[in-house]
């Protein structure tokens, strides 16, 4: 471990006496050391100087903690708001992004995308099998798990989405997915999906999806389908959506818990100001549409980038419709490069005075955002300022929020932001740039606050419109983090330089393979120098079971290729990797109980229960002793007088135990139970 170095160690007295010693060998005719000699004095004042540099050069600031850590791989994350999902039922109208959302706590959430007048309604749920129909509408509606592919006794059962009306565009669903063992996240969109499945428009046959969230029902997201044809109602007067599983694969079956039409996602946060960008051509009378919730009743600062750079115009008409906020602008004199040369930013009034401040011109000064708490989302604080322009005009110009002001120059238009004292710092013209003086001279062109941890709220929190007061259901917020401490980074980078991507023992082999990407892998064995039938010093043989329902999973080629490209990337050199799953090796047992109560169905749970397919069975002896005890553990038995195990595959020791490969599990095939009554 490397040991830190105490930089400031010296106190003045020590600097001043120290320098004094010196003096005879540096200048001997210099004989009066005395404090009324002009040198002493200059050599005192050095001596300060040099104990004040120690000091400064011994403190490892914030600022210089933040580069250290971010030079080892350690960047600071920034603060995230909550995210949830809410349930707009028949009685809610339609609402436009950026519409508000509170309870009773005073936590705000706002709409990450509109709800439209025309929403798809779904009626019914139904799931076919050979056995016929079943109508699983309710079990839908109250969240209740069930297998849409292996219903009940059926088997390759096709799921039947019936809806009574369709929006006016793409159709998003939402699957809830029942999730008993979490998959590892896909690699990359070439990663391939666990499953296959084939959906239908009947009446228009096969169709794909346009996005899918969900990766083939793997988790819980929406699937979106395009509005393509016309789409002919059918059996109840319904549109139904057909789907089935065309290749299951070999992890475990799909279990939804919930579908729905009508559900559209929030985030906890509040918008002060946004801004936005777009293009006009060189006439006048052109028109822009704006239409989030905050642009209907908001305060607008509409600027309007000329050759020389942007300048503040005042629109020629500005009205409120059915489709949004219309504005009216004179484009004339507009760039035409290409680029956008409009900017408009839209001001919540309620908070006007904590948005638009006066500016005195000084290096360094600062201002005051009054959030009152609130966590402002870095990514999303910008500024519009009054600029000193190259040509001596000022110009209002866009400024950024940056980390650390040092490594800024002269002209950079940039400023830090200060969480806890809630102040907005500009540079000091060598440093970062200084905005022109004047009133109003600073504009926050984008501020989104949130609760960030905080927010993080339990499903049905009583959220409703704030302008409407209509409640709606939600789904659990998640997600909120505040944003991570010097110590926090800190601490992360120490557990990731603690652990490593590579290979180098074999519980790192067993560690990666189970984190390969797009995958939900059960358990893995490692099994250095072996290679099949024969050994070899640099081999390693990765024994992989998929998580599935099946008494003895066996991985398919495609989960065996993902593994086998995992070990590919983690494998040192030189060293063989072969990714295989477990052959099943069946044995026949024989037995007889002494019992006093039990039964037969007791003793053979017991040996299920014992051999049931694990990471520490594969490749294990069985062992006589160890079946002994396990019948003898089941209540009633009294003694096992006989028991005898034989294999075809596996060799019997002298002892009766069964050893069998490195890469075999054992199971019960064939079962001879006597018992006989005490």
């Amino acid at each position: 471990m490397l040991v830190s170095r105490q930089l400031d160690d010296q106190s003045y007295e020590e600097i001043v006496r120290e320098a004094r010693g010196r003096l005879p060998w540096l200048c001997p005719v210099w004989t009066d050391h005395n404090a009324h000699d002009p040198g002493i004095t200059i050599m005192e004042l050095m001596s300060w100087y040099k104990e004040m540099q120690q000091y400064h050069m011994d403190q490892v600031t914030q600022a210089i903690q933040r580069r250290l850590l971010a030079l080892a791989g350690g960047r600071v994350r920034a603060a995230q708001a909550a995210r949830c999902a809410i349930e707009a039922g028949s009685d809610c109208p339609a609402q436009r992004e950026l519409a508000r959302l509170t309870n009773r706590q005073g936590i705000t959430f706002e709409l990450t995308e509109p709800v439209p007048a025309v929403r798809g309604e779904l009626a019914r749920v139904l799931v076919e099998s050979t056995e016929g129909r079943r109508d699983v509408t309710g079990m839908v509606a109250d969240g209740q798990a069930f297998q849409p592919f292996s219903f009940g006794k059926g088997e390759s059962s096709v799921l039947l989405m019936g809806f009574r009306t369709l929006p006016e565009g793409a159709l998003r669903l939402w699957f809830t997915v029942d999730e008993p063992n979490r998959r590892n996240p896909p690699l990359d969109p070439q990663t391939p999906p666990p499953r296959i499945l084939a959906w239908e428009k009947a009446g228009l046959g096969p169709v794909e999806p346009v996005s899918d969230e969900t990766w083939r029902l793997s988790w819980s997201g929406y699937i979106t389908f395009a509005a393509e044809g016309v789409w002919p109602r059918g059996e109840d007067g319904l549109y139904w959506l057909r789907l089935r599983l065309a290749e299951p694969g070999c992890e475990e079956q799909v279990r939804l818990r919930g579908i729905s039409a009508v559900r559209y996602e929030a985030a906890q946060q509040e918008t002060r100001a946004k801004s936005q960008y777009c293009r006009l051509e060189d006439q006048p009378g052109r028109q822009v549409l704006l239409e989030s919730a905050l642009d209907q009743w908001g305060d607008l600062a509409v600027f309007l980038r000329k050759d020389a750079g942007w300048e503040q115009i005042v629109p020629e008409k500005d009205e409120v419709t059915s489709q949004g906020r219309t504005l009216t602008v004179d484009g004339r004199g507009g760039a035409q490069d290409g680029a956008d040369n409009l900017f408009v930013v839209c001001l919540d009034p309620m908070y006007l005075p904590n948005l638009l401040f006066d500016c005195k011109g000084l290096p360094g000064e600062s201002l005051y955002l009054d959030l009152r708490g609130q966590q402002v989302l870095d990514q999303k604080l910008r500024l519009v300022c009054d600029t000193l322009d190259r040509d001596g005009e000022i110009r209002p110009a866009l400024w950024r929020c940056v980390d650390d002001l040092s490594i800024c120059g002269p002209r950079d238009r940039v400023f830090t932001y200060d969480p806890r004292r809630e102040t907005v710092t500009f540079g000091d013209g060598l440093r970062g740039a200084v905005p022109a003086a004047g009133q109003g001279a600073v504009l926050v062109a984008d501020l989104v606050l949130s609760q960030c941890g905080k927010g993080n709220i339990p499903a049905n929190a009583r959220l409703s419109f704030v302008q409407s007061g209509i409640p709606v259901d939600n789904t659990p917020a998640s997600g909120g983090r505040d944003k991570e401490s010097l110590n926090q980074v800190r601490g992360r980078l120490l557990r990731e330089l603690d652990s490593t991507q590579k290979c180098l023992t074999a519980q790192d082999f067993e560690d990666r393979a189970m984190e390969t990407p797009g995958l939900r892998v059960a358990a893995a064995k490692a099994l250095p120098g072996y290679a099949g039938r024969e050994r070899r010093a640099a081999a390693v043989t990765v024994v992989v079971l998929p998580a599935g329902g099946a008494a003895r999973p066996q991985p398919d080629q495609r989960f065996l290729d993902a593994v086998r490209r995992q070990m590919e990337r983690r494998r040192p050199i030189c060293v063989q990797v072969r990714v295989t799953g477990p052959q099943y090796i069946p044995l026949s047992l024989a037995a007889q109980l002494w019992v006093s109560g039990t039964d037969r169905a007791a003793a053979e749970q017991a040996l299920r229960d014992f051999f049931a397919v694990t990471k520490e069975r594969i490749g294990e002896t069985v062992r006589r002793d160890d079946v002994t005890a396990c019948l003898q553990a089941v209540p009633g038995v009294l003694q096992v007088r006989r028991l005898e195990i034989h294999s075809m595959e596996g060799y019997r020791t002298a002892g009766g135990d069964i050893r069998l490969p490195p890469d075999a599990i054992p199971y019960w095939s064939e079962l001879d139970l006597e018992l006989v009554r005490a």
